[in-house]
């Protein structure tokens, strides 16, 4: 084996880029002659770049689940159902933290190894948080009171509004309420139901930082760390970044609020797997660095070290990695291990997208719950029949 470069593509933040570029050198010198290079694109672009357009260049790719409706309809991808044994295949679902391993799993196929596992969570600064002498909030109504009193006394709660984040927590709310939304929901959002959940997002938003609707994870979590205003933040994708030794404050993460009897249940899984596409020249090569990626001892080891957010099992329930994280992984398994795999037919996310625009755009008074409801609804149903996907009775 020599002269082989194996090109991938992750996305644009430490988390996504760190793991992957310094530990490429390990996986190097145990294979001589293969050099690994990663480039980066903007979370933006994560979302939205057309595969089709990354496999043409890169061996590997770093995408999130939803993809995989795309992948599973179109030639370019690697199958890993055809390529793992079965032995490979129950110690990946065995070390699957919640979701992650069956989120990559489609109409029969496998489209990506799991490599980094998220989902919306809560978190907060415990120095700011110990002067209203109240632990973080467990149930909605908490959320609210804590919200409410931070107002009082000049400061705020937050929440992620940024149209991927509204979307994201709507779908959220739903699930804990009893309506977990996948391929073949009858209804998007049933009227009542749908009714129940805008106004308990309307109601988090009105005693949420002004600035909510502009704040994606990464934006939130910069704004607590950087000012002394936010006590605490509802709905976030969880970042271990914020939570490891650094100069700044340190944030907490935990659970995610309860609307019912069911605990944290139901958030919007995240994370990312690794692909390999199916036009590289180097597949084998390939898919043996992506299996060393996501095998439960490298993510467990450097991936962790390095900056990573797990998808292992293993990695998640390590005490050292928890200690290092601050917690993180404690405190948020729990809302991780019950996550809920929102809907991936082909087609899914640019309605995603445009549906995160509008929830947000309702959320400051531009768009009526009636309408947007309305516009949800049909939409979901035109793209379950673009897609041929079978709604369920």
């Amino acid at each position: 084996m020599s002269g082989i470069v194996l090109r991938g593509m992750t996305w644009d933040h430490p988390r996504g880029v760190d793991p992957l570029v310094k530990g490429a050198p390990a996986f190097e010198a145990a294979h001589p002659g293969v050099s690994i290079v990663w480039e980066k694109r903007s979370l933006r672009e994560f979302g939205e770049a057309p595969l089709e357009q990354y496999a043409e260049v890169y061996d590997l790719i770093v995408v999130d689940h939803p993809f995989v409706g795309f992948a599973a309809a179109h030639p370019y991808l690697v199958d890993w159902s055809r390529a793992l044994t079965a032995d490979e295949k129950a110690a990946f679902a065995a070390d699957s933290v919640g979701q992650s391993w069956p989120s990559y799993e489609y109409r029969g196929g496998v489209w990506a190894l799991p490599l980094d596992a998220a989902t919306q969570v809560s978190s907060y600064r415990p120095d700011l948080l110990r002067a209203f002498e109240v632990g973080p909030p467990a149930t909605f109504e908490e959320v609210l009171t804590l919200g409410r009193r931070a107002k009082a006394r000049g400061q705020w709660i937050a929440t992620t509004a940024f149209p991927t984040d509204a979307i994201s927590t709507v779908i959220s709310i739903a699930a804990n309420l009893g309506h977990p939304i996948v391929d073949e929901t009858p209804v998007f959002l049933p009227e009542a139901l749908g009714r129940e959940v805008m106004q308990r997002f309307h109601a988090l938003a009105d005693v949420s930082h002004p600035r909510s609707t502009e704040m994606n994870p990464i934006r939130c979590y910069e704004a607590m760390v950087t000012g002394d205003d936010i006590v605490y933040c509802a709905y976030g994708y969880g970042y271990t970044n914020y939570a490891r030794e650094n100069p700044r404050p340190r944030l907490a993460f935990t659970d995610a609020p309860s609307h019912g009897g069911c605990g944290p249940a139901g958030t919007q899984l995240g994370g990312t797997g690794v692909a390999v596409s199916a036009r590289s020249r180097n597949v084998d090569v390939a898919m043996d660095y992506a299996r060393w990626l996501a095998s439960a001892e490298h993510q467990k080891g450097d991936y962790v070290r390095l900056g990573g957010q797990p998808a292992s099992l293993a990695a998640w329930t390590d005490a050292g990695n928890d200690a290092l994280c601050g917690g993180f992984f404690s405190g948020t398994l729990e809302t991780l291990r019950t996550a809920h795999v929102r809907p991936r037919f082909d087609g899914w996310i640019p309605l995603f997208e445009h549906a995160g625009e509008r929830i947000t755009a309702c959320l400051r008074g531009e768009i009526a719950d009636d309408a947007l409801l309305a516009w949800l609804n049909d939409s979901f149903a035109r793209a379950q029949d673009a897609a041929g996907v079978a709604r369920s009775a």
